[in-house]
């Protein structure tokens, strides 16, 4: 009995065991859909109807005719295949100046926008004036994208629109040439002196008085004699030659002895630092002098019917160091004597003060605590990068000035030629823009000269001379001189 009970259980157990095994195996259709390689949507469709992207190219790799059929368009299947077949050649941006990439198999084109061309539209085909001046003789600005050239006073433009051609004897900014007879030298029995105008309180520390002292630079009180004390005048460079340096003019005071330059602007006008006008109660103005010692027959001295020294300018720190002397008779052009050309503001600060350097002039000393220079001479000075030129002071540089000079080169404007001319050359024409200003000793290892930057006050000056325009001819040359003062301009 109990084996029987047995063999009904272990019946049992082997049932429930054999069960579920049939479950294992599926039945054939089953089974072959499990096994079956899916096939592509479009089944025998597919030659038919339009191809997929993601299931011709992207799943895996296709054909150019592919390729061509999933767009159904030329165009749009190059565009997609050339990125496709070895990436986007695009992807750096390689088309400069706003053109448009289009990328091809291992290639791209750009087409440019206008006004430029090249490979990568690199290259200007209009005319800018940060491109060759415009290809302007003298003033270029741009106008609803297109060059206006414009020449400085005595000058009128060519027929090409962008030569610039002097309609008078002894144009402006040109070395002159020829000899004319010679003039007489006219003096003066009175000079004016500069007035005390209001001044502002720099928000800077300024070097005091007995600081510049110390440094042999005393910027407000004239040069006593041979002992050398305050230096500011040409150190190094060479003479100028016959007509080269025509602008320069000297303040000669009581004593007959030069003690400041300026430059000549027109045949009623000077300009000079306005720290000269501290420096001599009267004074008259000489022009056509390349040696002192010696007259060559060009020099000429005019009196000076007034002066006007910025209203702003500190003299403690030099700040708006600029004046503008008015002759009682004009001055005569000739060989020797000639203006240099006032540029725009704009014009100057883009073009001019971006060359490599200018040129300084003047009498001064030939070295510090060295002998009054008989000859003018002349140097021509790099512009120096306002940091470094910031870095190299012990006093505040302003935006009203700038450097110019040698780091090392024992090359610098000194004391004598303050007030003079800084001039920079642009196709064969000189434009004014600095004036002589200051400077830590003379051709000192590490230091600059400072100069007054012409084009913060080209505004200034013209308001000046159109203001006494009129005025000139109604003048008695007997008439006692007389102090004039301006406003100050707007804030630069």
């Amino acid at each position: 009995m109990a084996g029987l009970l047995h063999l009904v259980l272990l019946s049992t157990a082997l049932g429930g065991l054999l069960r579920p095994a049939g479950s294992v195996f599926l039945p054939r259709d089953q089974a072959h859909r499990v096994l079956q390689r899916a096939r592509r949507a479009n089944s025998f469709l597919e030659e038919v109807k339009q191809g997929n992207l993601e299931r011709e190219c992207l799943e895996e790799a296709c054909s150019l005719e592919e390729a061509r059929e999933v767009f159904e368009d030329a165009e749009r299947t190059d565009e997609f295949w050339s990125k496709y077949k070895d990436g986007d050649q695009c992807e750096g941006h390689p088309c400069l100046n706003q053109g448009h990439c289009k990328d091809g198999i291992g290639d791209y084109t750009c087409t440019c926008a206008e006004g430029f061309e090249g490979k990568n539209c690199e290259f200007s085909t209009r005319e800018i004036c940060s491109l060759d001046n415009g290809g302007c003789d003298q003033f270029c600005r741009e106008e609803r994208s297109e060059v206006r050239c414009s020449c400085a006073h005595g000058y009128v433009l060519g027929d090409d629109s962008k030569s610039c051609v002097s309609t008078e004897r002894f144009p402006c900014g040109k070395f002159t040439q020829g000899r004319s007879r010679r003039w007489a030298i006219h003096t003066s029995e009175d000079a004016l002196d500069a007035s005390e105008l209001e001044h502002y309180d720099p928000a800077d520390l300024s070097p005091t008085e007995s600081s510049l002292d110390l440094l042999g630079l005393n910027r407000t009180e004239p040069s006593a004699g041979e002992d050398g004390s305050q230096v500011v005048r040409i150190v190094g460079g060479r003479d100028c030659a016959e007509g080269e340096c025509p602008w320069q003019a000297l303040l000669v005071n009581e004593e007959n002895e030069g003690f400041c330059g300026g430059t000549i602007l027109n045949e009623f006008y000077v300009l000079t630092a306005a720290h000269c006008l501290h420096q001599a109660k009267r004074f008259t103005v000489r022009v056509g002098d390349r040696n002192t010692e010696q007259e060559e027959g060009n020099e000429m001295a005019h009196e000076v019917e007034m002066t006007v020294k910025h209203s702003r300018f500190v003299k403690e720190t030099y700040d708006f160091d600029i004046a503008v002397l008015r002759l009682k008779t004009p001055i005569r052009f000739r060989r020797n004597v000639a203006p240099a050309c006032l540029p725009e503001k704009d014009w100057a600060e883009a073009t001019l003060m971006t060359q490599k350097t200018g040129i300084v002039s003047g009498f001064g000393r030939t070295h510090e605590k060295g002998r009054l220079s008989s000859t003018l001479k002349m140097l021509e000075v790099p512009y120096v990068d306002r940091s470094t030129c910031k870095l190299s002071s012990s006093f505040t540089i302003t935006p009203n000035m700038f450097c110019a000079g040698y780091d090392t080169q024992p090359e610098d404007a000194c004391q004598g030629d303050s007030g003079g001319p800084h001039v920079t050359r642009f196709k064969d024409t000189y434009f004014v823009t600095g004036i002589v200003s200051w400077g830590e000793g003379c051709a000192r290892k590490g230091k600059f000269g400072v100069y007054t930057k012409v084009s913060n006050f080209l505004k200034w000056i013209d308001k000046i001379m159109k203001a006494r325009a009129g005025a000139a001819g109604s003048r008695s040359h007997s008439e006692a001189p007389a102090t004039w003062t301006v406003p100050p301009p707007l804030p630069l």
